[in-house]
This record gives C-alpha cells, structure tokens and sequence, in this order.
C-alpha cells in the first residue's frame, strides 16, 4: 500500500510537472506572438506614416508652391522695361510671393522628418497635421491641450499618432464635415485624446458586429496593441466624437 501510495504521489508530482511545462511553453508562445505581432504593427504605422507625409508634401507642392512659383513666371513675362512703375510693382509682387516660397519649402522640409513624433512628441505631431488641414481653408480646425503634457513610449506616441492620422483621414474623406475639434487631455495617470467632427457621423450599421468597418477594425487592433482604450459616439447626421484614453504606463519624462 505504502509502495501504491509512494508511486501514485510521484505520477501526480510528474502530471503536475509537465502541465506546468506545457502551459509554461504555451504562455512563451503567446508573449512571443504578441511581441511579434506588436513589432508588425509599429513597422506598418511607421510605413503609413512615410507615406502620409509623402502624399501631403505632394499635394502642398502642387497646390501651393506650384501655384506660387507660376504667378512668378507670370510676372517675369509680363515685365516690359519700358513702363519702369510697373515693372517695380511686378518685382515687389515676385519677391513677396519666392519668400512665401521659401517659407512654405521650409516648412515642408520639416515635414519630411518622419521621426519628428520620436523627437517632438505627440502633440507636436497633430499640431502639424492640423497645421495642414488648416491650411486647405476648407475646415474650422481648434486644438487644445489641457494639462501637463506627458511624453510616453516612443512606440506607443506613434501608433497613438497612426490612429489620429487615421481618423483625420476619415473626417475628410467621408464626414463632409466643416469644423475638427481636438483636445488632448493630459490627466495624472492617462491622456484623453478627443477627436470631434460635425460632420455625417457614422452609420450605427458601422458600429456593431460583422459590418464594422475595416478602417475602425484597424484602429480598435492598433488601440488594443498600446493599451489604449478606443470608443466611437456617433449622432448621425451631426458628427462624430472619437476618444482615445491610454495610460501611461511608462513615462520618460515631463514634456515642458
């Protein structure tokens, strides 16, 4: 009997053992395929981000420097060294409109860091999306921070940042919307970042089950990714609010 209860206790030590190994294994795993996945994910934000800003740089050239550069040209053709205050005034105008030029090339070559949300920081980086969306003249844009701003993991500021960039796009693709409101909350323990649009708003259908949409499918994955806790209010046909709250976690240091 001593000998049945001896080996009974010694099957029971070696089933413990390997379900301990076993889960112990599957936990690794799991860590594994998250981090796995986590990195997948940084590198595609960081891919959009890229090619975000080269479609905004495209588009400010055509539709501004462009623009700019050809009233230039207009006025050095039009220039006739016969009519001296006519010619000053052309080469008033032209020396104003190159230094607008200059400024907006500037400007665009700021752009072009793509480590700028690394360097500067989240609200630096929707101050400059805003900046360009102003300056389109086709929306009211407000921003406000309200708080100490905080700066978080480099990681999690751009996928944070992916995510806005994402929602900005639907605004201006889908809402019809005429203003964007973005505060960005700065709590003791979190941020809140709020997105409002008056715009169409949402479909409900969009919102729930199998019809949700593939663009805040992405945006739920990226938010779950970081931590990040992603709600959707909309009041069809009078806009949408977009809230991201995301601890912490990991503070490197107070952004003054």
């Amino acid at each position: 009997m001593a000998t049945l209860l001896f080996l009974l206790l010694i099957s029971f030590i070696i089933a413990f053992w390997m379900i301990y190994l076993r889960r112990r294994a599957a936990h690794t795993q799991e860590k594994q395929q998250l981090k796995s996945a986590y990195d997948q994910e940084l590198l595609r934000a960081q891919l959009e981000i890229k090619e975000q800003t080269q479609k905004n740089i495209s588009q400010e050239i055509h539709d501004n420097i462009g623009q700019v550069l050809s009233l230039v040209k207009l006025n050095m053709g039009t220039m006739s060294l016969a009519n001296a205050p006519e010619l000053d005034e052309k080469l008033q105008d032209s020396k104003q409109l190159l230094s607008k030029a200059i400024h907006d090339l500037r400007n665009l070559s700021k752009s072009l860091d793509t480590d700028m949300i690394s360097e500067k920081g989240l609200c630096a980086g929707i101050a400059q999306e805003l900046e360009m969306v102003r300056k389109t003249g086709a929306y009211e844009v407000n921003y406000k921070i309200d708080g100490m701003p905080v700066r978080m993991e480099a990681n999690k500021e751009l996928i944070l940042f992916r995510i806005f960039q994402e929602v900005l796009n639907n605004i201006i693709k889908h809402a019809h919307a005429t203003t964007i409101d973005v505060n960005a909350n700065f709590y003791q323990d979190n941020c809140l970042l709020e997105i409002l649009d008056n715009g169409d708003g949402i479909p409900p259908s969009m919102l729930q089950g199998e019809s949700f949409g593939l663009g805040l499918r992405s945006m739920r994955k990226r938010s779950s990714l970081i931590g990040a806790d992603l709600q959707f209010s909309s009041n069809v046909p009078k806009g949408t609010a977009i809230t991201i709250k995301i601890p912490y976690l990991t503070v490197i240091e107070n952004h003054q």
